[in-house]
């Protein structure tokens, strides 16, 4: 299976490369979809991640388009654009993905899911708590808490599952 990481700004460069960082702890490829400017920094000088453990600079592979991406149906894309750029965004990938390729929306709002719905099978929310900034091939991030799926954690990113957090302060019918 290979990860899919659309949208490779401040928070998909940090979600793809601690993925890939971590890749030994899930053997999973990693590919990055970022803009031009973006992406030729990474391939020129590779992915630099500082936060408040120490900073790591990676070779983390990465394409300008998700058309120069041979997909197959057991790719995961995890989409991390802001959600403005989604629907064009999902244009894109639906010329070009096979079907069964499964999508995770790990952006701000609540519209990308069903966005992606629309278009997909397969589609998966993600709450992910990380406040990050970039500067071309320099990315800050700040390690945020909670970690409670598998999957983040081998990437060393913490996370906490959608529902919960887009529930959580909904009062259930018996509170009122």
């Amino acid at each position: 299976m290979r990860m899919v990481i659309f949208g490779a700004g401040a928070v998909g460069s940090v979600i793809g490369g601690r993925l890939f960082q971590h890749q030994a702890a899930h053997g999973h490829q990693i590919t990055l979809v970022a803009r031009s400017s973006h992406c030729d920094a990474i391939r020129a000088n590779g992915l630099t991640i500082n936060d408040p453990s120490g900073t790591v600079s990676l070779a983390v592979p990465v394409v300008e388009h998700i058309s120069q991406i041979e997909m197959t149906p057991d790719d995961v894309v995890i989409l991390t654009m802001k959600t403005q750029d989604t629907a064009a965004a999902l244009e894109q990938l639906a010329r070009h993905a096979p079907i069964g390729v499964k999508v995770a929306c790990a952006q701000n709002g609540v519209e990308n899911e069903r966005m992606a719905l629309r278009r997909f099978g397969s589609v998966y929310g993600i709450c992910v708590l990380l406040p990050a900034m970039y500067t071309w091939t320099r990315v800050w991030s700040m390690p945020a808490v909670h970690p409670t799926t598998r999957f983040w954690m081998w990437a060393g990113i913490p996370t906490a599952p959608i529902r919960s957090a887009t529930y959580s302060r909904v009062p259930s019918p018996s509170a009122t």
